[in-house]
């Protein structure tokens, strides 16, 4: 004879209000999860409109063009009235730091940008991968906020707090998130892929008083503690004496995911596009330097195609 047995009121009660609190808890935690997603979402949606509407400024026309052929970068120069009445006509010219740009004049398109936000300090852009201005504060103000100043995950690009634009910098170190939807500095993955890296090997960077062009020599992932396997101290190059420099640019050229055949001296003016990659202790740097003189895309494009794979 088989014997059942029934729990008493008591123990059911128990489990009926157990399941109860686990169903809520369910739904509790997938209540944050989807408003996670959607708030994930909305910051991707506002981060890009935001980029949508600062690249049309900065590329639309400043002024009717007249004639066929090149456009010339046009400048305009803001003094104020105390300034002005202080100018002596007879004094020698004032010698600038900025090769090109001795009154060191800003673009007429960055001067739109800062009239949004006079952190904007340039313009990036990689053909195919993106276009974004360039802010500069601290280096922890943009890391959630856009280009107007509203808390966003995906941040802005900024430039190292501690290079001066008051004298021409040996080297731009750029700071953005590495976003899974390809925003910010998501899409620098892109050049692990060799093909990818011969066709867009060549970055324009416009900062506050100068344009450029910069080639990249080096898609590394660097160890940022002293003493780890694939340390650089590529947060010291701006400054740094000749013979550190050289080791260093050695360093990211030995790391990188793609051997590159763009030689590269510490002469060079660098640019350095820095992301999160794997630990805390380790970023994605693309190293770029400035085209030299006389030196044409063309040739660089022909150049590229001996880059390799690692």
């Amino acid at each position: 004879m088989r014997v059942r047995f029934y729990p008493s009121r008591k123990r059911r009660r128990r489990r009926e209000f157990r399941g109860k609190w686990l169903l809520l808890g369910s739904g509790l935690l997938l209540g944050v999860c989807v408003f996670g997603l959607v708030r994930y979402g909305v910051n991707a949606w506002r981060s890009a409109r935001i980029s949508q509407t600062f690249q049309e400024m900065y590329e639309s026309p400043t002024e009717p063009q007249t004639r066929s052929g090149p456009i010339i970068r046009q400048y305009e120069v803001v003094f104020s009235k105390a300034n002005a009445e202080s100018i002596d006509p007879t004094a020698p010219p004032k010698v600038s730091d900025w090769p090109g740009n001795p009154s060191m004049t800003v673009s007429t398109q960055l001067k739109k940008l800062q009239r949004q936000n006079k952190d904007i300090v340039g313009w990036l852009s990689i053909p195919e991968m993106l276009a974004q201005a360039v802010v500069q504060r601290d280096n922890t103000y943009y890391l959630k906020r856009d280009y107007l100043g509203y808390h966003n995950a995906n941040g802005a690009l900024f430039l190292e707090e501690s290079i001066s634009l008051k004298t021409r910098p040996d080297t731009y170190i750029i700071f953005g998130h590495n976003m899974k939807t390809g925003d910010m500095f998501g899409s620098l993955r892109l050049y692990e892929d060799v093909g990818y890296y011969r066709r867009h090997a060549v970055i324009d960077f416009n900062a506050l008083y100068e344009d450029g062009q910069y080639v990249v020599f080096s898609i590394a992932d660097v160890d940022t503690v002293q003493g780890m396997k694939h340390y650089a101290p590529f947060m010291q190059l701006p400054g740094m004496e000749e013979k550190a420099r050289a080791d260093c640019i050695q360093n990211l050229q030995a790391y990188s995911l793609i051997s590159s055949p763009i030689a590269v001296s510490p002469d060079d003016q660098l640019l350095l596009l820095v992301t999160c990659e794997g630990t805390e202790e380790s970023r994605r740097v693309v190293a770029a330097r400035r085209l030299r003189e006389r030196e044409t895309e063309e040739a660089l494009s022909a150049l590229l195609q001996n880059a390799r794979k690692r």
